[in-house]
């Protein structure tokens, strides 16, 4: 019994146990492994999230610079209005309230338009604001890998080196 524990037994048994406990490391699945899609991947998608949030914010630019104007023409036709109403025109009034109303119609389509745009930022926000939480979630569970990893070898490390020691 004791010609197992003679010390070039010891540095033997040390040796496999490390090699077992390194397999073990090595074929332990992660019980943490989600499938994401890798960091450049992710970015990508947010590249184009973000190339569509200019456009948008675009769109939103102009058709507020088309709603100014139309409420400055809006405006001009309230002035004509209130003059033609002092002359009593019924011919005139009909023509600027029905060009107030195409007016006032469109302008209203270009606030949906805005709307719309809007809503379409938005989303694509939300979705960078995720993308970019799964990227640091992501790092963090490598981070934490590495660190496990780092322990064990460092805890190996010691073992082998208390063995040669003691050899």
């Amino acid at each position: 019994m004791m010609s197992i524990f003679k010390k070039e037994n010891i540095s033997i048994l040390l040796t496999l146990c490390t090699v077992v406990m390194c397999m073990i490391l090595f074929l332990k699945p992660s019980s943490n492994y989600y499938p994401v899609s890798n960091q450049k991947t992710i970015e990508k998608r947010i590249e184009g999230k973000e190339t569509l949030i200019r456009e948008k914010g675009t769109a939103i630019d102009n058709s507020k610079l088309i709603i100014a104007e139309m409420n400055h023409g809006l405006l001009d036709l309230q002035l004509q209005l209130d003059l033609v109403k002092n002359s009593r025109d019924t011919f005139n009034i009909v023509q600027i309230q029905d060009t107030m109303i195409h007016a006032l119609y469109r302008r209203d389509k270009e606030k949906d338009l805005i709307i719309a745009n809007q809503d379409t930022i938005i989303t694509a926000q939300r979705y960078i604001i995720n993308s970019k939480d799964t990227i640091i979630s992501t790092l963090q569970l490598d981070i934490k890998k590495i660190k496990r990893q780092r322990n064990w070898s460092l805890l190996l490390n010691g073992l082998l080196t208390g063995g040669l020691i003691i050899k």
